[in-house]
């Protein structure tokens, strides 16, 4: 089986699709997670990640488990990593 590459997305665009799919406006959501509604938009726009505090509101409100929220913003940090940066340091440990 081949390997499957993919593009990680931020979660905000995750959370911009589900906001669509219920009909749910930024500002609503913000209210009803109590947050601002800046937060939320930042969000949306990939100005600003999801803390674990984040991704638990955004699993109590809109499901998908604080683990499907926290994974989608790892792997996006992942993806943004210059890995060339890191070349100098050597393993030390087997």
């Amino acid at each position: 089986m081949k390997n499957m590459h993919y593009t990680p997305i931020h979660p905000g665009e995750v959370l911009k699709d589900e906001l669509e799919e219920v009909g749910l406006t930024q500002t609503a959501l913000a209210k009803h997670i109590g947050v601002l509604a800046k937060t939320i938009n930042e969000i949306c726009r990939g100005k600003r990640g999801i803390s674990v505090e984040m991704a638990m509101k955004l699993s109590k409100a809109l499901g998908g488990g604080v683990q499907f929220w926290l994974t989608l913003q790892n792997n996006w940090e992942i993806s943004r990593i210059d890995e060339t940066a890191y070349e100098h340091i050597k393993r030390i440990a087997a």
